[in-house]
């Protein structure tokens, strides 16, 4: 099976457990397939230090942009951890971040449609969340899918040029 593919899966079963997990208040399914995809990946890696770095900067990304829902009361999460955004969201933005470079990889060629991507798929991701009760929405849902669409905009702009730079890219073949 391709890696893409691998990535791909990984992905969407981490996200799942993950978000899942935190309306049910199951915190181990989520938490283990996020450290199993962060271990693939970097097992796979030619580039280790650099993909932590990546996930790094994502996760203080992640902190800054669901922090900030939080503590201005624009998203409330199940599982919350005071004003910064919860574990669980921590690991969305992990598991993310290691997309960047498989599965979501074609955003680092194309920054500028990615983002406006994100811009789609932000909301679509918290409205799923919303649909399975891990996050609420006190100042409505349209306003909610709304702020999600205008910061992941810019945060995924930045975390793909960030990227760019950490992350080594593979020559193309010939």
């Amino acid at each position: 099976m391709p890696n893409l593919v691998i990535n791909f899966l990984l992905f969407q079963t981490s996200w799942f457990a993950l978000v899942a997990g935190a309306a049910n208040n199951l915190l181990i399914p989520g938490a283990a397939l996020c450290a199993l995809f962060f271990a693939w990946e970097l097992y796979r890696s030619k580039a280790r230090k650099r993909l932590v770095a990546l996930v790094v900067v994502a996760v203080a990304g992640g902190i800054i942009v669901d922090g900030s829902y939080a503590l201005f009361g624009l998203v409330e999460y199940q599982l919350p951890a005071g004003p910064i955004a919860p574990w669980w969201i921590i690991g969305l933005w992990v598991i993310f971040a290691l997309t960047l470079t498989e599965s979501m990889g074609w955003m680092r060629d194309r920054i500028w449609a990615g983002a406006l991507m994100a811009g789609i798929g932000a909301p679509l991701s918290y409205l799923a969340g919303y649909k399975l009760g891990a996050i609420e929405f006190p100042l409505g849902l349209a306003t909610g899918l709304g702020i999600a669409a205008l910061t992941w905009i810019p945060a995924i702009y930045v975390l793909v040029l960030i990227c760019n730079r950490l992350m080594p890219q593979p020559e193309p073949k010939a």
